[in-house]
C-alpha cells in the first residue's frame, strides 16, 4: 500500500509529504502514473512496477492529480528499463517512451487502445497486436528543429518540456542518419553566412526554424524558416552552403513573422534546386513539398494504408465505389485506385489536392481519381464504402453527421487517436454500423518511443431487406 511520510527540517518544522507511488502505467509524456488516496500521480522517469518516494512539484486545481519528482528510489529498476538512444532522451521532449524496451512499449500501446475502446461496453471490439515497426529508430523522414543561440553558437533542437528553452537535438537518433548529417551542415552554413537565431522573447532575429525532409533515393530537402526582416544577401549565402552538400536536393525559404507557434506558412521560395522532394505512393509519383502532410515513418505507413486498402475492397468487385476523407496527398485514395477502385477523394488542403492530382495522371489513374478540395463534411453518398482518415481529434461533428447520413454500406476507420476512436465509433454503432464479422481493431506502431498509436478497423451496417 502506498504511504506518506513526513520528515522534520532542522527548524523542527514539518517537511512536505513524501507520498511513495507505484507507478502502473505511463502518461503520453513519459511519467510514470500511479494512485495514493484516490489522487492520480504523474511522475518523470518511473516505469510501470517501480517505485519511488516522491516530492509534489504541482497540483491541478481541477481535480485528484499532481505531478512529482523522485526522490529516492524503493524498488530495483524494471526489467523493462532501457538506455534511451538518443543523447538529449528525456531532455528535448520527443520520444518519451525510450527508456522502456520497444516490446514493453507494444504492449503499453495495446493497453492504450484497449482502454479507449472498452468505454464502448459491449460494443467494443477485440484489439489485436500492434504491428511493429521494422525499425524501431531511424525512422522519421522529417526532423523540425528550433533555431536558438547557445554558449557555443547556434543550437538545432526542440523545446525542453513545459518551457521555452531549446535543447540541442542533434545526435537524434529517430530521424535517419542523412537528417542528421544535413542538419549539421546546416547548423554550420547559417553561423558562418551569419543567421541570427530568432528570438522568441524579444520578437527579434533572422532563423527561427530548419526542416529537414528525406526521401527513399538518397535526397533530402532543407527549409530555411525566416523572418521576412532577414537580410537577403545573409540568406542566399546560408543557401548556398548548404546546397553544395551533395545529397541537398533542394533549399527552400519559408517567410514566418506569426506569433501563434506555427512553423508552416505559405510563404516560400525556393533558393537552390528542386522544391519538392518525389515519394513513391501506390506506384505514383508524389510531390512532397516544405509545408505537405506525410507520415514520417515511410515503411510502416504504407503498410498500414495498404491495410485500409485490403478492408476497404475486399469482396467488394472491380469498379467500387469508394470515398477518402481526409485524404491528404492521397497514400489510401491512389492505394484503392490502384486496385480498381472509383475514387472520389476530398481534402481540405487545396495544395494537397493538387499534387495528388498530379501524382494520379502520372501514376496513370487519372480516370479512376477524382480529387475535390473541400471540407469532410461533403461526403457523397452512393459509395460501397467510405474510409476516413482524420487527425488526432477524430471526425468533426459536421463530417460525422454528413457520414451517418451518406450510409455506406461500409466504413474502414483509419486513427491516430484511440480516445477521439472510441467517442466515433460509438455514435457510428448508434447509426447501426458495427465491427465486421471476425474483424478486430488492428493497432500499427508508426512512432516508436512514444505514447501514439494507430489504429485501422472496419465497420459494416446490415442492409435491411
Amino acid at each position: 500500500m502506498a504511504q506518506l511520510t513526513m520528515s522534520r527540517n532542522p527548524s523542527g518544522a514539518s517537511a512536505p509529504p513524501q507520498p511513495e507511488v507505484v507507478a502502473a502505467g505511463l502518461d503520453d509524456a513519459g511519467a510514470g502514473v500511479g494512485v495514493v488516496d484516490g489522487a492520480e500521480y504523474h511522475v518523470p522517469d518511473l516505469l510501470p512496477g517501480e517505485r519511488a518516494r516522491v516530492a509534489i512539484e504541482h497540483k491541478s486545481p481541477h481535480g485528484q492529480r499532481a505531478w512529482a519528482r523522485i526522490v529516492r528510489r524503493t524498488s530495483p529498476p524494471s526489467p523493462d528499463r532501457v538506455e534511451p538512444a538518443c543523447p538529449a532522451a528525456g531532455r528535448c521532449g520527443g520520444c518519451a517512451w525510450q527508456h522502456l524496451a520497444y516490446p514493453a512499449q507494444l504492449v503499453a500501446k495495446r493497453a492504450r487502445v484497449v482502454a479507449a475502446l472498452a468505454t464502448l461496453g459491449d460494443a467494443a471490439p477485440a484489439v489485436a497486436a500492434p504491428v511493429p515497426s521494422p525499425r524501431p529508430l531511424g525512422y522519421r523522414n522529417k526532423g523540425k528543429y528550433v533555431v536558438a543561440d547557445g554558449r557555443h553558437g547556434l543550437v538545432l533542437g526542440a523545446y525542453a518540456p513545459r518551457s521555452h528553452k531549446v535543447v540541442d537535438s542533434i545526435g537524434c537518433r529517430v530521424v535517419t542518419s542523412r537528417i542528421d548529417d544535413v542538419a549539421i551542415r546546416v547548423r554550420r552554413a547559417a553561423a558562418a553566412a551569419g543567421l541570427r537565431a530568432y528570438d522568441e522573447r524579444h520578437r527579434d532575429g533572422e532563423l527561427r526554424y530548419v526542416i529537414v525532409r528525406s526521401d527513399d533515393r538518397g535526397g533530402a530537402l532543407v527549409v530555411l524558416v525566416v523572418t521576412s526582416a532577414t537580410r537577403a544577401e545573409v540568406l542566399a549565402a546560408a543557401a548556398a552552403a548548404v546546397a553544395a552538400y551533395p545529397p541537398v536536393r533542394g533549399v527552400v525559404a519559408m517567410r514566418n513573422d506569426r506569433t501563434d507557434g506555427a512553423i508552416v506558412t505559405d510563404d516560400v521560395t525556393v533558393l537552390h534546386g528542386v522544391g519538392a522532394l518525389i515519394e513513391d505512393v501506390a506506384g505514383c509519383p508524389v510531390e512532397v513539398g516544405a509545408g505537405e502532410f506525410l507520415q514520417i515513418n515511410r515503411d510502416q505507413a504504407a503498410a498500414l494504408h495498404g491495410r485500409a486498402v485490403d478492408l476497404a475492397l475486399d469482396g467488394l468487385a472491380e469498379g467500387a465505389v469508394a470515398v477518402d476523407l481526409y485524404a491528404g496527398l492521397g497514400a489510401i485514395a491512389l492505394g484503392l485506385a490502384r486496385r480498381g477502385a472509383r475514387v472520389t477523394a476530398i481534402e481540405l488542403d487545396p495544395g494537397a489536392v493538387a499534387a495528388l492530382r498530379r501524382a494520379a495522371a502520372a501514376g496513370g489513374l487519372a480516370d479512376r481519381v477524382t480529387a475535390i478540395a473541400g471540407d469532410a463534411a461533403g461526403v457523397p453518398a452512393g459509395a460501397d464504402v467510405v474510409v476516413v482518415d482524420p487527425p488526432r481529434k477524430g471526425l468533426a461533428a459536421p463530417a460525422l453527421a454528413a457520414l451517418i447520413a451518406a450510409a455506406p454500406p461500409r466504413i474502414v476507420y483509419v486513427s491516430c487517436g484511440p480516445d477521439a476512436l472510441a467517442r466515433d465509433l460509438a455514435a457510428l454503432h448508434a447509426a447501426g454500423y458495427r465491427i465486421a464479422d471476425g474483424d478486430v481493431a488492428e493497432p500499427y506502431d508508426l512512432m516508436p518511443g512514444t505514447a501514439q498509436i494507430e489504429v485501422v478497423l472496419r465497420l459494416t451496417r446490415p442492409t435491411t431487406s
